[in-house]
């Protein structure tokens, strides 16, 4: 076979290139290395990224480094082969090995250097869109790298560089990636300027191509960066463990509470009862004075009263200084800047930090203790959930919620500290099922205000409420929960409890968008209380895009809040999709 060196014979030769190039491009090392080491994939963990570095964040430096290693070669392999085919001399060795059918013209037409541009543009695109994965890849970086390597070193070096110098001032990857792909095309142009190097206008094109190519993959990240909810990649840190006989110690503690809300007051006095020193801290100053002058907590908790000796703050440091126990008490989306004003009086290595926040943080998809671990770094942390109204348990209801900690004996001994006749505590191990069993059950409780504004009846409340079970599981499960945690306390527990309960705000917003009202209206006459289920419901929907999981209830609900569709309609559409195995 001959390719001639016309403008059809050029064309079948970057075709051939293209194509080959996309291939190898496209296999996905990142995804193989998951499979291959741990039975995983590795899409659904971390970052949800193929690339090396979230390689590096699941299965440890060692197979992050043989990722990156991969993928390099699959951006030089092909720029060096098209770059030999285009070479007289090269290509005839290539092509004396080649069998009978697959002969061709020793040297492909190659108008000024383009075969090898073409190569690596094609093979960058592979690893981004990879045809093995329905073109969901990774964002190319390390592939590029290799390509890079084989078409201009020094400019790559350059650039290599960059990103040092930019990822160890900041420990962002993704800003020293973004500042090192812009910085290779202007250190391309400028050596080419002075010299130094003989770049191709079509290497000059592709590297301003990769350039734009590299900044549109990591929009998701400019816009983290800019609000300071990136992940930076931090040295994994210990704190030093608790001894044995702290944790043994039944004397009364310090504890405080982050957040002066229904929730953190009645928790404050749960503790309080049990014989612990606690101060609530709260942002609003004429709230704070409010309650210590009438000792009733009228905004929040109105009707309960509150201990003259239970004094509440607006002052952090006071709040927290000596305190044994931290209750995490405020509004999911308002965590991350409550966090940073406590983490200057953290006490890691002492200090037991609980959480009693139901909710995932928006912009960075973060449960309530990865963003803890992001602000805070490694501390004690304990998640508390479970069916258990602000309102009832601060007038001493009957009231069961579990405690969940990756270490036995804290866990132990947070469930300890709070424990008493109306207040019973149980223990977990798994965290994160528990933290969004809390958090995904107030986006059906929307949807059970919703049953109740249209006039359905009991049929509707207690199928919906069924199947919320089996989709807060299966989401649950993919986002690293057990799924027998999602039939326990905080999973069905709480979803009973804040599906059917007139103290549910998050119930409260679904009915009156059932009865025709705007959620703009629902929110402002709800004077600052806050539901955590509406911002949830677009983080949960972010979520189960991006591990591609079945939630039409949290599809539903959200077109209902956030698309301004009508909740009949919602309800109809839901009630005529296909028609499925229950077990599906």
């Amino acid at each position: 076979m001959t390719i001639p060196n016309t403008p059809v014979g050029i064309g079948i030769s970057i075709t051939v290139i293209a194509l080959g190039s996309y291939l190898v491009g496209a296999i996905p090392f990142g995804f193989l290395i998951g499979k291959l080491h741990k039975g995983i994939d590795i899409r659904k963990h971390g970052s949800g990224n193929i690339g090396a570095t979230n390689v590096t964040r699941v299965l440890g430096k060692g197979w992050g480094r043989l990722c990156f290693f991969l993928d390099f070669l699959k951006g030089a392999v092909p720029v060096i082969a098209a770059s030999m085919l285009s070479d007289r001399e090269s290509s005839q060795f290539v092509v004396e090995h080649l069998p009978e059918w697959l002969k061709m013209e020793a040297c492909l037409p190659d108008p000024g250097g383009l075969l090898a541009c073409v190569a690596a543009f094609a093979a960058v695109c592979g690893h981004i869109w990879p045809v093995y994965l329905n073109f969901k890849g990774g964002k190319g970086v390390s592939t590029a790298a290799g390509a890079i390597l084989a078409l201009n070193p020094l400019s790559l070096l350059s650039a290599g560089a960059v990103w040092v110098i930019v990822f160890f001032a900041s420990r962002y990857v993704s800003l020293a990636s973004i500042a090192a792909a812009v910085s290779i095309a202007v250190f391309c142009v400028v050596y080419k300027i002075a010299g130094l190097s003989n770049a191709n206008p079509p290497e000059m094109i592709l590297f301003f191509l990769l350039a734009a190519l590299s900044v549109t993959k990591h929009a998701s990240n400019i816009r983290r960066l800019r609000e300071g909810t990136e992940n930076k990649f931090e040295r994994k840190k210990k704190v030093a463990p608790l001894s044995i006989a702290a944790l043994q110690d039944k004397s009364a503690i310090n504890a405080a509470v982050l957040g002066d809300g229904a929730w953190g007051t009645a928790l404050a006095l749960t503790l309080h009862a049990n014989g612990h020193k606690v101060k609530v801290w709260g942002a609003f100053q004429e709230n704070i004075d409010a309650v210590n002058r009438e000792h009733e907590n009228k905004k929040f908790l109105p009707g309960v009263p509150i201990p003259a000796d239970l004094e509440f703050t607006a002052d952090m440091e006071s709040a927290v200084k000596d305190a044994r126990l931290v209750v995490l008490a405020t509004p999911s989306q308002y965590l991350r800047s409550v966090l940073q004003k406590f983490k200057p009086y953290l006490n890691p290595d002492t200090q037991i930090i609980v959480d009693i926040v139901k909710g995932i943080e928006v912009n960075s998809l973060l449960t309530m203790s990865e963003l803890c671990r992001q602000e805070l770094g490694p501390t004690h942390y304990v998640a508390l959930s479970g069916p258990s109204h602000a309102e009832e348990v601060a007038r001493r209801i009957p009231t069961l919620v579990v405690t969940a900690c990756e270490d036995r004996d804290i866990a132990g001994y947070v469930q300890r500290i709070f424990m008493n006749e109306f207040f019973r505590v149980y223990t977990s191990y798994d965290v994160v099922g528990v933290e969004l069993g809390g958090a995904l059950k107030n986006i059906y409780a929307i949807a059970a205000g919703i049953v109740d504004g249209c006039g359905m009846g009991d049929n509707s409340k207690a199928a919906m409420m069924t199947r919320a079970i089996a989709e807060m599981s299966r989401l649950g499960k993919v986002l690293g929960g057990k799924k027998e945690t999602f039939s326990g306390l905080s999973g069905v527990g709480d979803l009973i409890v804040t599906c059917t309960s007139k103290h549910s705000r998050n119930r409260f917003v679904g009915e009156e968008l059932g009865k025709g009202r705007k959620l703009d209206e629902i929110i402002r006459s709800m004077n600052m209380v806050v539901a955590e289920g509406v911002k949830t419901c677009e983080a949960a929907y972010a979520l189960s895009e991006r591990w591609n999981v079945d939630t039409p209830l949290i599809h539903g609900i959200y077109a209902a809040l956030h698309d301004g569709r009508d909740a009949r309609e919602v309800v109809r559409e839901l009630m005529t999709r296909k028609a499925k195995n229950e077990e599906e």
